[in-house]
């Protein structure tokens, strides 16, 4: 029978009980005694109390063992965030400590690391230990890095002494310790609180942390384990704690991608990722900014620039931070963009909004602009189809590829860009990306917006994706020049924690670099070009591979004396610098063609024009060291002719000594230098007092006479024409499979000093077509070779020339060293750029014959881009200011029929000449790269870098 059958009939509404009663003889009706029905109830009652209790009783013991374990892990989150404070404040003191230590040697071996962590420096060559920042000024200089780092922590107060140890040792490692780790020169520090305890609670001690900094066996590199500490909850006696570890590597590093004592400026379609240091400090000369930017979006669109120009003024009184970008979420900057928006609408009429955060990164800058102007379909991109124009061509198409090509490795695994077939600098259809998912047929870094095709929020497009770093004083800077914000456009992005840009920066941070700091490894690649003389290479003609016939068209010496190689009529010549609208000089060339080189010494007065040549190893280009005389850019000086054919010296000479009549040579002349040994060369008009014959020197005025300059002896004999003992080289199209090194000139003389890079190219660590052994550099080289590419201090250095065609591709790595450069067209650059020419007025060449100041040094300048004479650029052109001829803009115009400008094309179109059609800005990119091997000599900071994927709990 069921329950419910039992309980309940549904025919009579009787409950079988009520039956089984009536068959006992009592009737339904009859009410049962009230006793019975209490008994049942006490039951009920007694069962459901049992009941309940244990629910409650269980009830009970799981929340207290909840509450229990929620007070445990809330005490061992309180010691693992007391962890996490230590480890942040171990980091910092670790760099502190680091750059206290200034040291000129780079390569941080395994014993270079532990020799300054202990404090065994005799080995070391030149070095400096300064004060740490955030420390007393008035300690004594550790004897190494875990000193450094003790004298840190020996002015730790809030010491918590339950915690183990009290003053900060100096010690041996653990016993059991393994041996990943040194077993000596441990530093252990006592525990510091990390907050104030109650008064209630004054007898517990407090939250603290412990730090240890146990050195790791390759020497290089220290495990910070840092222990934290709750005594607020025990166990077994016991304070809750947790451990964690994180290990730093020693490394010496720039931190810059371009330093420079001179002046910098970075024109439209350049783009910076680093920071940029400038240690320019004469303001107070015309063209005296220390850096100018130039927007990358101007001049492309009349409405445009209608468009960022109230924009601009926006930025000018509302940006706060100078970083040239306004917050869409901050209140001050917000209400700029909403100024601009009404000011750009009553002056255009509309109601367009074009101070949108396109790109969703919570700032508005030109970029964002851009896009909003040339995304026609709102699909919050711009296709190239969008940015051509009705004719068919890109209305900027060095601007659309430095955008699309910016940040290479887009997923940051180190891995990107792509296998350039034809060498041309640019991807296109069918070339290899390196960075690709063969599994899913995609390349990683192309659809997070490499080379997609599109600009949009993926390029993360800025100008300077980096800070300004300045040597003066804004103040300072601002007082003499006007308003930096007109100096600098464009976007500035700094790396997290930093501003935007920060001035009065110290030698430390803005280190001084110049010639003098590379003497070591400058000597160690001068030592690896150790090939075959020059000549005997010349003579085997070795053919680069593929090419056509090798071409060698050497000059003919100079025999009869007049200045000229005796095959001036047919020899090759070219302006200097090449393709400059506002050239220097002329210079006939030596012409190498489809040669290979290896380890070559080009010696002194070369001044050739390489064209299509490997250069294999090092190449060392010789220059005479002392070139600080007054005249050294003069002597040798040529000019067109009268015919306008060939070029001539601008001051003829005459032959003295040659006849037997001739018998009052200058005085001043050493027997060498004069004839038969040597004979005497006298310009006119004058130009020095060895011009002037011992007996005509009564003729000049003797204030005349004595403001004359000495005339430029070197050993034993008189230099006229200092193109014999300097270079002046010009590379076009090359292929450098390793490094170039030069002398180091004590003065900077740019006409005389001068290596220009044209066309294609290249600057390799390792053949890319071909793996013979020959064909690439000794391996005994390569790590001199790694420490840069290009070292050639007190150069004037060119890349691209003055209207680089759109061929153009020039590509330099590592750290490049020299006086001043300048690039433009096509160019990528990744390393940094380090500059040792430091122009002071008063200082030669800024000086006259008799001492005295002249000339500007914002003159010198090292530039990215194109920038005009009105800019302090005097050899170059300014494109803003270009004529414009049959609708197209004019580099210049060809009065010769050789295809080159000889006249700026500023200047009016001059009778038969033809216009040179500008090619475009072009496009330059300089990426910092922090892990280039750095060369020998700066006094830089050590640092401490956090090694990716150490971070672990425990610490072995």
């Amino acid at each position: 029978m069921s329950m419910n059958r039992f309980q309940y009939d549904a025919r009579g509404g009787q409950t079988m009980v009520s039956r089984l009663r009536a068959r006992a003889g009592q009737a339904s009706g009859v009410q049962s005694n009230p006793g019975d029905r209490r008994g049942v109830a006490a039951i009920l009652a007694m069962m459901f109390l049992i009941m309940f209790g244990s629910l409650s009783a269980a009830m009970a013991i799981a929340s207290r063992g909840n509450i229990v374990t929620a007070s445990t892990n809330l005490h061992v989150m309180r010691a693992q965030s007391a962890a996490e404070t230590g480890l942040e404040l171990a980091e910092a003191r670790l760099k502190e400590a680091g750059a206290r230590f200034l040291m000129s040697d780079s390569d941080v071996t395994p014993t270079f690391g532990w020799d300054l962590w202990r404090g065994s420096l005799s080995g070391f060559s030149t070095y400096q230990i300064i004060p740490g920042k955030t420390m007393r000024q008035d300690l004594a200089s550790p004897s190494g890095l875990a000193e450094a780092v003790a004298q840190a922590h020996n002015l730790d107060q809030n010491i918590v002494d339950e915690a183990g140890i009290t003053t900060v040792t100096l010690g041996n490692a653990p016993a059991g310790t393994p041996a990943t780790f040194k077993q000596t020169s441990w530093v252990f520090t006592p525990a510091v609180a990390v907050e104030n305890q109650p008064a209630d609670a004054a007898d517990v001690p407090p939250l603290c942390y412990q730090i240890t900094y146990a050195p790791l066996a390759d020497g290089r590199d220290v495990r910070v384990i840092v222990t934290g500490y709750d005594f607020s909850y025990e166990r077994n006696g016991q304070a809750i704690t947790r451990q964690i570890s994180k290990d730093f590597r020693l490394t010496k590093r720039v931190n810059h991608a371009i330093i420079s004592p001179t002046r910098v400026m970075l024109g439209k379609n350049v783009q910076v990722t680093g920071d940029l240091g400038a240690r320019f400090t004469d303001v107070s000369f015309n063209n005296g900014d220390p850096l100018i930017l130039r927007s990358d979006f101007r001049s492309i669109n009349a409405a445009l620039d209608q468009k960022l120009n109230f924009f601009d003024q926006a930025v000018a009184t509302d940006d706060a931070d100078n970083d040239n970008r306004m917050r869409s979420q901050h209140t001050g900057e917000s209400n700029g963009l909403t100024s601009a928006t009404d000011d750009y609408r009553d002056n255009t009429g509309t109601n367009d909004s074009p101070y949108q955060d396109v790109t969703g990164d919570g700032f508005v800058d030109e970029y964002d602009i851009f896009l909003d102007h040339f995304d026609a379909n709102n699909d919050n991109r711009v296709s190239r189809a969008e940015f051509t124009t009705a004719g068919g061509q890109l209305v900027d198409a060095g601007l659309f590829d430095l955008i699309d090509s910016s940040e290479p490795d887009r997923n940051r695994n180190k891995v990107s860009g792509f296998v350039d077939a034809n060498s041309n600098g640019r991807y296109e259809e069918g070339e290899v990306f390196l960075d690709r998912d063969t599994v899913n047929d995609v390349n990683r870094d192309q659809v997070l917006g490499y080379l997609d095709g599109y600009l949009d929020k993926r390029d993360r497009y800025v100008k300077v994706n980096g800070g300004l770093r300045f040597k003066v004083n804004s103040g300072t800077w601002e007082t003499a020049r006007g308003s930096l914000h007109e100096k600098l456009a464009g976007a500035i992005r700094p790396t997290e924690g930093t501003p935007p840009q920060a001035f009065n920066m110290s030698d430390q941070e803005l280190p001084v670099i110049s010639a003098s700091n590379f003497a070591t490894n400058r000597n160690d690649l001068q030592l690896a070009a150790d090939g075959e003389p020059f000549a005997m290479q010349v003579a085997a003609r070795v053919q680069v591979p593929g090419a056509s016939s090798v071409v060698v068209q050497e000059l003919t010496p100079d025999a009869n004396l007049d200045g000229l190689p005796d095959n001036n009529a047919t020899a090759y010549f070219e302006k200097m610098p090449f393709n400059s609208p506002n050239f220097s000089d002329y210079y006939y060339r030596p012409v190498y063609r489809n040669m290979v080189f290896k380890n070559v010494e080009i010696p002194l007065g070369n001044n050739a024009l390489f064209d299509n040549c490997w250069f294999i190893g090092v190449t060392w280009i010789r220059t005479h060291n002392d070139n600080t005389h007054i005249l050294f850019g003069e002597y040798g000086k040529l000019t067109m002719g009268t015919s306008n054919t060939r070029p001539v010296p601008a001051v003829p000479r005459t032959v003295y000594g040659d006849d037997t009549a001739e018998t009052n040579p200058p005085s001043m002349l050493p027997s060498t230098a004069r004839a038969p040994s040597q004979m005497v060369l006298l310009a006119n008009p004058v130009m020095d007092k060895g011009d002037i014959p011992s007996n005509q020197v009564g003729t000049y005025i003797a204030a005349q006479y004595n403001a004359l300059p000495e005339p430029l002896i070197i050993g034993g004999r008189r230099i006229t024409d200092t193109k014999t003992i300097s270079n002046n080289i010009r590379f076009h199209s090359c292929l450098f499979v390793g490094s170039i090194v030069s002398d180091a000139p004590t003065g900077f003389t740019q006409v005389r000093n001068k290596l220009q890079f044209t066309g294609a190219t290249r600057f390799v660590s390792e053949n890319p077509n071909s793996a013979n052994v020959a064909l690439n550099p000794d391996e005994d080289d390569k790590p001199k070779i790694a420490t840069s590419s290009l070292m050639v201090p007190n150069y004037s250095v060119d890349i691209g020339s003055f209207n680089s065609p759109d061929t153009q591709q020039v590509q330099l790595k590592g750290a490049i060293i020299a006086g001043v450069m300048d690039v433009r067209g096509n160019a990528d650059i990744k390393g940094a750029l380090l500059l040792t020419f430091a122009p002071s007025h008063g200082s030669r060449p800024l000086v006259d014959v008799l001492g005295n100041p002249i000339g500007n040094p914002a003159n010198f300048n090292t530039t990215l881009g194109y920038f005009g004479p009105d800019d302090g650029d005097s050899e170059s052109l300014d494109p803003t200011r270009l004529r414009t001829h049959s609708g197209q803009l004019v580099g210049g115009w060809d009065t010769n029929g050789d295809g080159i400008a000889d006249v700026p094309g500023t200047n009016a179109q001059p009778a038969g000449s033809t216009p040179v059609y500008w090619n475009g800005f072009g496009r330059i990119n300089l990426r910092y790269d922090a892990s280039m091997k750095l060369p020998s000599g700066i006094m830089l900071p050590m640092q401490y870098d956090a090694v990716q994927g150490s971070y672990r709990e425990g610490y072995r």
